[in-house]
């Protein structure tokens, strides 16, 4: 009787086994966001390339690994740099990660795409959302950069339009504020400052209610949610600054100058990071990553005191890629498709004395990270799903 109770028992752990238990088990990992995120949309990803596209590994390939779910591919296919859709190729109907480069929760007037685009982080949820999420799928979510960069361009060009002359209402800035019913309430620097924070509040707001409408109402339980990285710490923003300090007649005027910028745009940056943690601070079923505070301390001096970056970083504010022109605003720009890490570790003159000399680097642009921060980003994520049980 004992050996037929043991035989039965033995029985129904394997049956539990086969259907499940409801535990950590991650069935598939679906993708939304912008290009930190983008799974190859354009034949790349943001970091360093690999030999291949299947080498080139961003945060998001680390944790679908070590999570074993299988290799994540782009949803959508590039016709040029501004038309984006569905790829129509059955071989990618089971593609679950839909983050596309250069992708905004709003996407700006004057950008060749619109909001029902894949340029459109909301419209991606919204694509996602066709079929109903499963309990065990995890949704991983960035966003929010770009919209950043918009406000900040806007801003910074502010004063050459109002002296074109450009009415007030018709600038970039303006005509930005208003795609979210934001009005700044005059010319004033103060005035200009609150009404950015009143945007990023707003876009914070319409990034929240579609996760929920879009991802949570359609059944998904497990959501993490990237809060926006401290980007006046890139090499992108350093530079923007340094423009700034140089507008302003340099030395400690323009140093003064550019440090206020900074602190207005970090203040943006924080505003909208501290609405998205309020806006899920009791819902179980999504976890905001405090990307913007792990990102300040990888970019900690290389050597404070004599002692190693504790990251394992070298460099931690000069991009592992070399710029390949230059943008509107006469800033260095990058296209991350062109660098290869065989490429890097063959380049004099670093590379004679450490081929891996560009292991080290936070950056690998102006504005992405690194293989190495991509691995720590995926640590970050990792840790967090075993918070929650999610791993």
């Amino acid at each position: 009787m004992q050996y037929r109770m043991r035989l039965v028992s033995l029985a129904l752990v394997a049956w539990l086994a086969a259907c499940g238990d409801g535990g950590p088990d991650t069935r598939a990992v679906r993708v939304a966001g912008d290009s930190l995120s983008d799974s190859g949309t354009f034949g790349f990803k943001a970091t360093v390339q690999g030999s291949t596209l299947a080498d080139t590994w961003i945060w998001t390939d680390h944790v679908a690994s070590a999570l074993g779910v299988g290799v994540l591919c782009p949803r959508y296919l590039a016709a040029d740099a501004n038309q984006v859709a569905l790829n129509t190729n059955p071989a990618f109907a089971a593609c679950s990660s839909h983050a596309v480069v250069r992708a905004r929760i709003n996407v700006p007037p004057d950008m060749a795409a619109g909001d029902d685009s894949p340029f459109s982080i909301l419209q991606q949820l919204e694509d996602l959302s066709a079929t109903r999420y499963d309990p065990e799928e995890l949704l991983l979510l960035d966003g929010g950069g770009n919209d950043l960069a918009d406000l900040m361009r806007g801003f910074l060009t502010l004063g050459t339009e109002l002296q074109a002359p450009l009415p007030f209402a018709d600038t970039r800035f303006v005509k930005l504020l208003g795609e979210l019913g934001v009005v700044p309430a005059s010319t004033a620097a103060t005035d200009l400052a609150q009404a950015g924070g009143q945007y990023m509040l707003a876009l914070a707001d319409r990034f929240s209610a579609q996760i929920r409408a879009q991802a949570l109402e359609r059944g998904a339980q497990r959501v993490v949610l990237l809060t926006m990285p401290d980007l006046t710490r890139t090499p992108y923003f350093q530079a923007m600054l340094a423009a700034v300090a140089q507008a302003n007649g340099g030395g400690n005027a323009g140093q003064a100058a550019a440090l206020q910028v900074q602190a207005m745009a970090d203040g943006w940056i924080q505003a909208f990071n501290a609405r998205l943690k309020a806006s899920f601070a009791t819902e179980a079923r999504v976890a905001v990553v405090d990307f913007h505070a792990a990102l300040r301390l990888w970019v900690t001096p290389a050597a404070v005191a004599g002692q190693p970056n504790p990251y394992g970083f070298t460099n931690t504010t000069d991009p592992a890629c070399a710029p390949t022109g230059t943008d509107a605003m006469g800033l260095p720009s990058y296209f991350l498709g062109s660098c290869f890490a065989a490429d890097l570790s063959r380049q004099l003159p670093q590379a004679a004395l450490n081929p891996g000399w560009w292991t080290g680097h936070v950056f690998a642009d102006d504005f992405h990270g690194s293989p190495r921060t991509n691995q720590l980003m995926a640590e970050l994520v990792l840790d967090t799903l075993r918070s929650r049980g999610w791993y």
